[in-house]
């Protein structure tokens, strides 16, 4: 893969690299979320409806990754209508930039509650903020994931009206300055405290469920659901981690930008790949936690390993 980091803080990567890695997940990432969709609109027969809120929240998680990969493609695009010298050619390229930026986030936050409704359903509440949070999770999500929106919003339009200045070249006034350093600031903050909520939720799940199970060794029982719930709290330890590095290059490219008033990352193609990479992940992660989605892959899987089977025999 050819990347290249110069010293005036920027790195590069070619198209032919962002291409051969970001088409093939994108189109990947797809197919999965068509099998996703179609099991939550049409469940295996004897298994149960998601229920509110884990329904919005992994409706959430994949109507936000289709989004991803269908903006991944049509960047990749805009790379062959992309002209320097077109100034609504380069606005419109840096629009599809901060529209991948916007959905990402809206992406990563329903992943950070998901992370928070687990560890709500599985840890018993012993404090009266979680007694309350407990009883009230459904509304709080809402809530807090109508608020994420908005606030996301905030930055996707502070960073339209800031590229569309640059692409007309006109002088940085003092309130966009304003308005991106408030914005930077604020997104570093939530970053932070995302990422501690995140993994005080799962580390916090994995040591009751790890009690818990020596609990069940010592008196010689076994529980399927316990195991079911171990699952989707590792699959909640891993997105964190898949989180930690997507958030961490995008403080890496805000912070470069903030510093040495130039692009980190130009033509946003290493930007791209990184996001294609998180939302890949978290697909595999959906697949490998959720129930209706791995009982039903297996299914499948099996059936055609059969057709398959008696084909060639």
């Amino acid at each position: 893969m050819d990347i290249s980091i110069t010293w005036n803080c920027s790195i590069s990567m070619s198209i032919e690299a962002f291409q051969s890695v970001s088409v093939p997940l994108s189109l990947v990432s797809m197919l999965m979320d068509i099998v996703f969709v179609f099991c939550m609109v049409f469940p295996q027969q004897g298994q149960p409806r998601m229920k509110q809120p884990l329904n919005l929240l992994v409706g959430s998680l994949v109507g936000c990754n289709t989004a991803l990969h269908v903006c991944t493609l049509l960047f990749v695009v805009s790379d062959f209508i992309y002209s320097p010298s077109n100034v609504n050619s380069v606005i419109f390229y840096d629009v599809a930039a901060e529209v991948l930026l916007f959905t990402m986030r809206t992406s990563v936050t329903s992943s950070l509650w998901l992370t928070v409704f687990y560890y709500c359903q599985i840890v018993p509440a012993q404090r009266s903020f979680f007694i309350w949070l407990k009883k009230n999770i459904r509304l709080f999500i809402y809530a807090a994931l109508v608020l994420d929106k908005f606030f996301f919003l905030f930055a996707f339009i502070v960073y339209i009206w800031h590229y569309i200045e640059i692409d007309l070249s006109k002088p940085k006034t003092f309130a966009l300055s304003y308005a991106v350093n408030i914005n930077f600031w604020l997104r570093l903050v939530y970053f932070l405290l995302s990422l501690c909520v995140m993994l005080t939720s799962s580390c916090a799940t994995v040591l009751y469920l790890r009690r818990h199970m020596k609990n069940m060794e010592e008196s010689s029982r076994s529980s399927p659901h316990l195991h079911s719930q171990m699952r989707v709290t590792i699959t909640g330890i891993v997105q964190t981690l898949l989180y930690f590095l997507c958030s961490v290059w995008l403080i890496i490219s805000d912070s470069a930008f903030e510093l040495t008033n130039s692009y980190f990352d130009a033509d946003h193609y290493v930007l791209c790949t990184v996001i294609s990479l998180y939302s890949f992940g978290t697909n595999i992660n959906l697949g490998v936690g959720q129930s209706i989605f791995r009982e039903r892959i297996v299914l499948v899987c099996q059936k055609v390993c059969e057709i398959v089977h008696a084909l060639l025999h």
